[in-house]
Formats: C-alpha cells, sequence, structure tokens
C-alpha cells in the first residue's frame, strides 16, 4: 500500500481534468477547501462594492462643461470595501472591509440633464399638490467613462480610455494593441471602453418629491488594466451593477446649461484579469 501527497494528487486530478476535456467545468478545491472551476484559475476574480458620490463638472462661469464627444462631465471618488454575503442565497448583506479607492470621470448624454430637469420640475408640482401626468421614459440612457482609477489591496486598475489614450495613455501598451488588433490601439480604445446604461426604463428605484431624489438602476462594462501593485501587466473587464441617488433639485429646464446634479450611490463590481498570452 502506498499514500500519494494531497496537494500532489489534486494537481493531477486537475492536469487529467484539463487534458482530458479541453476545459472542464467540473469543480476542484484548492488549499483553503474552497472550490473553483479550471477556469477560474486561468484568472483573478475580485468582487467588492464602491461607494462613491460625485457631481456635474462645471466651467468657471458655472456653465455645464463636455467632452469632446459633447456629453456632460460627471466627476466622482469613493472608498472600495469588501462585502459580504449570504453563502445560502448569495445575497448581500454587509460591506467588508475598506479594501482600496476609486476616481473617475463619468460622460452623460445632456438628455439625461433634460431628464433630470423635468423631474424635478414634476416633483416640484407633487409637492405643490397639483396634479401630475408623467411622460414616457426612455428605455435606458447610455453612458460612459472618460477616466477611472481604482486602487484594491495595493493593486492599481485604470480603464482602458486611460491606458489607450493617444496623449496620457502607455506607449509600450498603445504599440503593443497597434500591432495585434484590426484597427490597432484607437479602435480597441472605443470597443472596450465603458458601455453603460442608466435603466430609466425600469422606474426608479426610489422618488422623494420633497428632497428631489431620484434613484436610477445602472449598470455597464469595460476593458480594464492593471498597472501598479501585484496584479500589473494583467489586463481584464469590470463589470458594474449600482444604484446611485440623483439629487435634481439644481436642474432647471429654463436653464439646462447652469443645471447642478449631484450623486451618492454604490456600485457592485466584479474585476476578472489575466495575464497576457500573446
Amino acid at each position: 500500500m502506498f499514500s500519494i501527497n494531497k496537494k500532489l494528487g489534486r494537481a493531477v486530478l486537475q492536469a487529467t481534468m484539463v487534458a482530458g476535456f479541453g476545459i472542464s467545468s467540473a469543480a476542484i478545491a484548492d488549499d483553503d477547501g474552497h472550490h473553483l472551476t479550471p477556469q477560474d484559475r486561468l484568472v483573478t476574480t475580485i468582487i467588492d462594492k464602491s461607494v462613491i458620490a460625485g457631481s456635474l463638472e462645471h466651467d468657471a462661469g458655472g456653465m455645464l462643461t463636455r467632452d469632446a464627444k459633447g456629453n456632460v462631465k460627471f466627476n466622482y471618488t469613493g472608498d472600495v470595501h469588501s462585502i459580504n454575503s449570504d453563502k445560502h442565497t448569495g445575497e448581500l448583506k454587509g460591506l467588508g472591509e475598506k479594501i482600496g479607492t476609486i476616481q473617475g470621470q463619468a460622460a452623460f448624454p445632456i438628455d439625461f440633464v433634460n431628464l433630470s430637469a423635468g423631474m424635478n420640475y414634476l416633483m416640484g408640482e407633487m409637492v405643490a399638490g397639483n396634479p401630475v401626468t408623467f411622460p414616457q421614459m426612455p428605455a435606458v440612457i447610455p453612458w460612459t467613462c472618460n477616466h477611472c482609477e481604482m486602487v484594491v489591496a495595493g493593486s492599481t486598475y485604470v480603464s482602458i480610455v486611460d491606458a489607450l489614450d493617444p496623449v496620457t495613455g502607455n506607449p509600450d501598451m498603445i504599440a503593443k494593441f497597434d500591432a495585434m488588433l484590426i484597427g490597432g490601439a484607437d479602435d480597441a480604445l472605443e470597443a472596450m471602453r465603458l458601455e453603460g446604461r442608466a435603466f430609466t426604463g425600469l422606474t426608479p428605484a426610489s422618488l422623494d418629491p420633497v428632497a428631489r431624489t431620484m434613484s436610477i438602476r445602472m449598470a455597464g462594462c469595460s476593458a480594464v488594466v492593471g498597472v501598479a501593485g501585484p496584479h500589473a501587466g494583467k489586463l481584464g473587464t469590470l463589470c458594474l451593477n449600482s444604484t446611485l441617488t440623483f439629487n435634481v433639485s439644481g436642474a432647471n429646464l429654463n436653464n439646462i446649461e447652469q443645471s447642478r446634479i449631484t450623486a451618492q450611490g454604490t456600485s457592485n463590481c466584479v474585476t476578472v484579469l489575466h495575464t497576457p498570452t500573446l
């Protein structure tokens, strides 16, 4: 009779499964007894929650500033926390430790400001006791990210738009994307940037006419790059699923360009990274 080292046995089992099936969906226990699929061992997965606050950007004259595509700029900052979830249901139960920070700039079409101003007006009518008929809402309002930097557990990640910016981006990465992709780094920047949507068609998660706030469900995904720390050099994706409470009391239908909108909320994020193979 003979015995086999447990770690060696697990390694042999994993190698056998991968070799026999190409990629298997069967779960394998790691050294801590947790179960992961072979695919999970190919990547680094981080699940966390960002608690953020932000506001629309204005110039010195109080007018809304726009990016090159005409979108209004929304600057935000926040803290990143680990999460506590119910192991039986997966339901979020609480925030864990603060494990990092996040800061960036979202970009919204002017339609979002117009909608916010309209909602501000209607909520004012509700408070005044006047009858209100809400107009039909758009199913979604698209939005994107002009900049994002997230520091989590000693690693720094930036959005693909930061990494491939033709002026301030990483020259080596731009050259690599130019060489390996159809359309090069310029097309990659646009194709892999955050594609976000505000799901206005779901109706607000909350509506407070007195405070002039509305909570909107939002989601989106972007390519990201590890630029410092233990995960420097890794590429991957970040998908967010958030609820933001917008204060629209400063959004004015008669003066859209000087509208002021602030927001506070949370973003549930999943970041999945891998080491480039090409």
